[in-house]
């Protein structure tokens, strides 16, 4: 019987795939994974995006809220490629830290002109 997760070939009377232990008989499913290398890149045009607003003087409010949420995606996906050893690794952790501090002076500059 053949496996439908590795395409192994295992013996008839077998239960389980004799290469990856999956139980014969049921159908494997893949699961959806999302590549999150992506966030280094979305918080870097974040924080991008967030600094406009507040340096032009257009609008205060969204650069506090954009630098808010540039913070939050910004410090999450620094850390992502230090837990899943990615292969560019640098790169994603510059891109993070650039978008992490373009967001921080978004929201810093924001506060300033509301006060």
């Amino acid at each position: 019987m053949k496996c439908s997760k590795c395409g192994f070939d295992n013996p008839e009377e077998a239960l389980f795939c004799e290469k990856c232990d999956w139980k014969l008989g049921e159908t494997y499913i893949p699961e959806v994974s999302f590549n999150r290398s992506v966030l280094s890149y979305v918080a870097l045009v974040v924080g991008i995006v967030a600094v406009i607003p507040a340096v032009m003087k257009i609008s205060a409010i969204a650069g506090i809220v954009l630098g808010a949420i540039g913070l939050m995606l910004g410090g999450y996906s620094f850390t992502i490629p230090r837990i899943m050893d990615l292969p560019n690794k640098n790169v994603l952790m510059a891109c993070s830290a650039i978008g992490l501090i373009l967001s921080v002076v978004a929201f810093v500059y924001g506060i300033y002109l509301m006060v």
